[in-house]
């Protein structure tokens, strides 16, 4: 009974009409909002009032459902598509912005029930619109009000030609569902048409009646628009393959650079670079995030998701954009800032020295190594166009902080290394633990941080080693105070001769390699390493010094009771003093080979002029005397009897002074020679050899002879000092510090008398001279012309 009066009527308007179908409102051939005859229509201009006037009398009639029922999706503010509810002949624009809230919020609530059933939105409503038809079907008014909501509809393929003239604009909310649709390059177009109309090219009298608005419309759409691209472009990067949105984003670039306008006034294409470098910044931070862990773990998971996303990059979207997009240089780039920035801050933490070495080798070689050098990537990179991740200055700040670290450890550790060997010496020992590895030890502590520095960078080198070697100079002065102040305390410690000799060994042993290692810090900085090197040089050869002469001494004092009986009463006739010598020599050279070698052949160099010392200095200190030819030739052959088996015993020995063994045979040569010229050749060869051979040593030699006429000593002497003009004397050979060490204790000096000629006064003085002296001289005048030496 409710719809009796009204059911004949509805069978009659859907005899006359066709059947109600529910328009897509995102559809541009089926706009939701067709206009009426009656009242106006926000979404078509006033010229579709004539479009009316060709349609012909055959069109068929429909009736608009939300004209009918008063319902649309925007009812709930009050007011229908047609405006306010009985004014249909009020016509509105676009809808506005503040419907992009009640989109949002109740778009899916208001339209689900038409969705569902496949008619898309208002098919609900249109339906209620019918029972509101029914309901007022017994009424002339009501018969009336409906028959005037009924329009004409135009044939299909009229709409058609209808459609290919003119497009029916669409709404701000329709905008807005294309762009959260992803149909995003629609959805621009439509902006820039609703952007037109801002500027007053798109109404029909050029009025706005709202600009404001329309201008706040096109902004909102315009983020509305960007928030999705940049959301396409960060789930292509995360998906790892080809997105299927992504090519609606480089169409609305491509859109966007089109248009006519001021340079840069969108610039579409900087806004994608920037959504980049923001989707690239994520991806690192969610890497990092929650995991910070050490440094190296870090930089591992870094190196891995740049490697993987770079690599992705290259095999899914270098394909996808336009060659001139440039898009895998554009990612590159963007990981080069954000590894970059996660690098700086790393910096700026209270680091540990190794956490300093890490990121300042990670910055100089490993980022380059691998991440850019991947043979999945590398080809598309040329590294030199990225620059490095740190700053000079902050790379610079880390080198210093790291420097002055090391500086301070090192000092510390070698202070403390040093401190723990004096305590290994008053330790009693076997001779075995006494060589003891300090060189090794002293070395570690810096050698780390010598070869590490100059890979990272070759100032960073230069810095470290400039550091590392001012250290060593004073740790080296240090110790040569240490083993001086242990030699003068030598005399006050109970030890025997073994374990001296190894003890001296172990620290002479650690010379060669301290110098070496000093050389090699001083290499990397010529100008400013000179100094220091020649400070640690200097205490070096002042330790290889006292521990040489230290063992030489010591040889020399178990050598001191056989050198006792050189050039004795019974030295001619015996043996045992050299046989004990060279006895000795033999026992020593075990323990002497245990040395280095460059202190080795010091110490086997000083010990062979000792020990030839020992035999030359008595011979020309005059402790014998050989004034007769017989004499001298047993002197001679003795002497170079003994020169022989000791030259054997130091070639044994690899002595580097063999012209030493030269010294012995030429002075036995002076002695036993008689012809003046051959003796003068044997004195200037002796001076070429060993160039501290003066005037004296020879005239002492002279007296040892018996030489005492004046002529020939003056023609040998002369020989000497025709030599001290000339460079003959430059100690180009031997050991220029030979013949200065033999002390002459008195000068003698030759004075002719001729008794013939002196006068009576003068026979008087000497006669009285002698006669005082008879107590203790007993020696008579001889008559005639003979010479007296006096």
């Amino acid at each position: 009974m409710l719809f009796g009066g009204g059911r004949s009527r509805l069978q009659e308007l859907q005899t006359e009409t066709m059947p109600v179908v529910a328009p897509n409102p995102f559809d541009e051939d089926t706009p939701m909002d067709r206009p009426s005859p009656e009242g106006g229509n926000p979404f078509i201009e006033e010229e579709v009032e004539g479009k009316r006037e060709h349609m012909g009398s055959d069109a068929k009639r429909r009736g608009t459902l939300e004209k009918i029922a008063g319902l649309s999706p925007f009812w709930k503010s009050g007011k229908g598509l047609l405006g306010v509810r009985g004014t249909p002949e009020k016509r509105r624009g676009r809808r506005k912005s503040e419907d992009v809230s009640l989109l949002s919020a109740g778009r899916k609530k208001d339209t689900g029930c038409g969705e569902e059933d496949g008619g898309g939105p208002g098919v609900g409503t249109k339906r209620l619109s019918f029972l509101w038809l029914g309901g007022g079907g017994g009424s002339g008014g009501n018969r009336s009000r409906r028959e005037s909501m009924v329009e004409v509809v135009p044939e299909r393929n009229e709409v058609a030609n209808e459609n290919e003239k003119v497009r029916e604009p669409l709404s701000v909310l329709e905008i807005l569902h294309l762009i959260q649709q992803r149909e995003l390059r629609s959805a621009d177009q439509h902006i820039i048409e609703l952007e037109a109309e801002c500027d007053g090219g798109g109404s029909p009298d050029g009025v706005l009646k709202s600009p404001g608005r329309q201008a706040k419309d096109v902004t909102l759409l315009y983020e509305a628009l960007m928030k999705e691209m940049w959301a396409v472009v960060d789930e292509s990067l995360n998906n790892k393959g080809k997105h299927l949105k992504l090519d609606e984003v480089i169409g609305v670039i491509q859109q966007e650079e089109a248009r006519e306008g001021p340079p840069g006034s969108k610039d579409v294409r900087r806004h994608w670079v920037e959504a980049v470098g923001r989707s690239v910044d994520q991806r690192l931070k969610n890497n990092l995030e929650g995991k910070m862990g050490s440094l190296p773990s870090q930089a591992e998971r870094v190196k891995r998701t740049a490697v993987e996303d770079l690599t992705s990059v290259k095999n899914h979207l270098v394909c996808s954009y336009p060659k001139d997009f440039e898009v895998f240089r554009i990612y590159l780039s963007a990981y080069h800032r954000g590894i970059a920035e996660w690098l700086t801050t790393a910096a700026k933490r209270n680091l540990e020295t190794n956490e300093i070495y890490f990121l300042l080798d990670w910055n100089s070689n490993v980022y380059c190594r691998d991440v850019l050098s991947r043979p999945e990537i590398s080809l598309l990179i040329n590294p030199s166009e990225l620059g490095p991740l740190l700053s000079p200055e902050i790379q610079r700040m880390l080198e210093e902080q790291c420097v002055n670290a090391v500086q301070l450890r090192v000092c510390q550790r070698l202070e403390e290394e040093l401190k723990g060997e004096q305590e290994r010496w008053k330790l009693e020992a076997k001779n075995e633990e006494m060589l003891s590895n300090f060189s090794g030890r002293v070395i570690q502590i810096m050698k780390p941080h010598v070869d590490r520095a100059p890979g990272i960078s070759e100032g960073f080198g230069v810095m470290m080693s400039r550091s590392c070697l001012s250290c060593f100079s004073e740790f080296l002065h240090s110790f040569q105070k240490t083993v001086e102040k242990y030699h003068a305390e030598r005399d006050e410690v109970t030890e025997t001769s073994e374990s001296y000799i190894c003890r001296v060994i172990s620290v002479v042993n650690c010379c060669p390699p301290f110098r070496e290692f000093a050389a090699r810090m001083a290499q990397l900085d010529a100008e400013l390493g000179r100094e220091p090197l020649r400070q640690a040089e200097s205490s070096l050869d002042r330790i290889t010094g006292l521990c040489t002469r230290g063992i030489c001494d010591l040889v020399l004092r178990d050598l001191k009771p056989c050198s006792r009986k050189l050039l004795g009463r019974r030295w001619l006739s015996s043996s045992e003093a050299c046989d004990g010598m060279v006895s000795t020599l033999a026992e020593r050279a075990p323990s002497l080979r245990k040395m280095s070698q460059g202190p080795y052949q010091v110490a086997v160099s000083e010990l062979h002029r000792k020990v030839l010392l020992e035999l030359v200095r008595p011979l020309v200190q005059g402790k014998m005397a050989c004034t007769t030819s017989k004499t001298r030739k047993k002197v001679a052959a003795k002497l170079k009897e003994e020169a022989r088996q000791l030259g054997q015993i130091f070639s044994r020995l690899e002595s580097p002074q063999p012209s030493l063994d030269t010294v012995i045979p030429r002075l036995a040569e002076i002695l036993v020679l008689d012809d003046i010229a051959a003796i003068q050749m044997e004195v200037g060869m002796l001076a070429a050899d060993f160039p501290d051979f003066r005037k004296r040593h020879l005239s002492a030699l002279l007296d040892v002879r018996g030489l005492w006429d004046p002529g020939p000593r003056h023609e040998i002497l002369g020989v000497l000092q025709d030599l001290e003009g000339t460079d003959v004397l430059v100690p180009s050979r031997g050991s220029p510090g030979f013949f200065a060490d033999i002390l002459i204790t008195r000068d003698t000096r030759c004075i002719n008398v001729s008794l013939s000629r002196a006068s009576q006064l003068g026979r008087r003085a000497l006669s009285h001279l002698g006669r005082r002296q008879r107590s203790t001289q007993n020696r008579g005048l001889g008559q005639g012309e003979e010479d007296t030496q006096l």
